[in-house]
């Protein structure tokens, strides 16, 4: 099931236009390697950035593999193979600790405490480190994050977004410890909007193509304020942005993995906020997909996303639209669990209602099937004749158990006013945090092995003493 808002034409205008930036407005970048790199390959240097030419561009593409595969201590996820993965916000910097509390800073623990939590739900399927923790040195955050979440899940990992080539290399050490020596764990990094490539960012990603790692570009243009006002013209800066991003790592290892990433926002102009429940964010993320398997690449986008602060009706609405359009669209990884307030705060609760959201998303997505046997022009006849009622026939077990009907974690379950009030009127809040303390008390990921926790032990002492 497809559902697509641009055709074939107008993907392939925004391809030109994109192309049209790169060789004749260009890329802001001052790394002397990456700078010879793209000179080197036919780049042209005007009015102080480089302009790339879109034979590079088109070359560098035809290099990128049509799948990644991320591997887990105890699991797979190849992105590209049709099927939907879904992933948690990463970065959020407070917590609410149960509904109706206020926001404290989050800690390594809480980043320990939820990878813990989606180890166990079934429909999170990567997981990305949820928190920034404001508990160790800001040199050592995105360390921490990293070594916390893998110590906590053996499903697969995308790492933290990188923002230099020392933690791209630290990573690499931790990786191997649990992974072993082949690259299974995708790595982030951001060019600032509009085609800033300045600083540090080249060398991050040349250091994550040169370790072979799976690399996800990810421009995060604000709509009307780092990039254009108009959808389209924003989809033109932000492709731009991921094709500078992907020549720059296949010029350095061609044929290295890489995930087309968008992270397209929309601005409150009136007063300068980013508004993430708009549904124009759902429409950019399709819109983004779209663009991603043009190229015949796997793409992940944003998924769950709402404005507010509460888990209530105004987040249930947003969240399931922003995240059903860019699933029907075909995404291959949705990103979004327990975020909430664009990404700022997160909370364990929304997370298990995140996953009975994306469980909703899934059973949508994957449809029905119409063929001779769900047809049941017998099993009908059956009824009719008296012979066998619908409940005792083979037809209907089949078919329950075959996953026909969603069975959902949190939704009322009690059928009747009098059932539902004499069970207490539980809310979706209310069933989600018990469900959130039931797990939490029963639910222990596999372990790493003695060795491997000295090893990262050791990494992150190192990392603490090089301060």
């Amino acid at each position: 099931m497809r559902l697509t808002f641009l055709n074939d034409q107008e993907i392939q205008n925004i391809h030109n236009a994109s192309l049209r930036v790169l060789s004749e407005t260009g890329i802001l970048i001052d790394d002397a390697q990456g700078r010879s790199l793209l000179l080197e390959h036919g780049a042209a240097e005007s009015r102080g950035r480089l302009c790339l030419p879109p034979d590079l561009v088109e070359s560098c593409l035809a290099k990128c593999p049509s799948t990644v595969t991320l591997r887990g201590r105890g699991a797979q996820a190849v992105l590209g193979d049709g099927s939907l993965h879904v992933h948690n916000l990463g970065g959020a910097r407070d917590v609410f600790d149960a509904p109706g509390a206020n926001p404290r800073p989050a800690t390594a623990a809480d980043v320990a405490q939820s990878t813990s939590l989606m180890d166990a739900l079934d429909n999170v399927t990567t997981i990305t480190p949820l928190y920034t923790p404001r508990d160790v040195p800001g040199e050592l955050m995105i360390l921490t994050m990293f070594d916390q979440t893998v110590r906590n899940t053996d499903k697969p990992v995308n790492g933290p977004g990188v923002t230099s080539a020392n933690d791209v290399r630290t990573l690499v050490e931790m990786i191997k410890v649990v992974y072993g020596d082949q690259p299974a764990v995708s790595l982030g990094a951001s060019p600032v909007s509009p085609l800033n490539f300045l600083g540090d960012i080249v060398q991050v990603f040349l250091e994550i193509a040169r370790q072979g790692l799976p690399c996800g570009p990810l421009p995060c243009p604000n709509v009307g304020a780092t990039s254009p006002m108009s959808l389209a013209g924003s989809l033109v800066q932000q492709n731009a942005e991921n094709l500078a991003s992907i020549v720059l790592i296949q010029l350095t290892n061609p044929g290295n993995p890489v995930v087309y990433c968008g992270r397209l926002s929309v601005l409150n102009m009136r007063s300068g906020a980013p508004i993430w429940g708009n549904p124009e964010v759902g429409l950019l993320s399709s819109g983004t997909v779209q663009l991603g398997h043009h190229y015949h690449l796997p793409v992940n986008v944003y998924g769950l996303a709402d404005s507010g602060y509460a888990a209530d009706m105004q987040s249930g609405y947003e969240r399931a639209i922003n995240a059903i359009v860019p699933a029907l669209a075909g995404a291959d990884e949705l990103s979004g669990v327990g975020e909430m307030a664009g990404g700022t705060v997160s909370a364990n609760f929304q997370i298990v209602i995140d996953d009975d959201i994306y469980g909703m998303v899934r059973r949508v997505r994957r449809g029905f099937d119409v063929n001779e046997d769900s047809l049941a022009v017998e099993v009908i006849a059956h009824a009719m004749d008296g012979t066998r009622n619908f409940l005792r026939e083979q037809h209907t077990r089949q078919y329950l158990r075959s996953g026909e009907i969603w069975g959902g974690r949190l939704g009322v379950q009690e059928v009747g006013w009098e059932m539902w009030h004499n069970a207490g009127e539980p809310t979706v809040l209310e069933r989600a945090q018990e469900q959130v303390e039931h797990i939490l008390a029963h639910h222990a990921p596999p372990p790493l092995s003695d060795e491997q926790t000295r090893a990262l032990d050791e990494i992150m002492r190192f990392a603490y003493a090089r301060q």
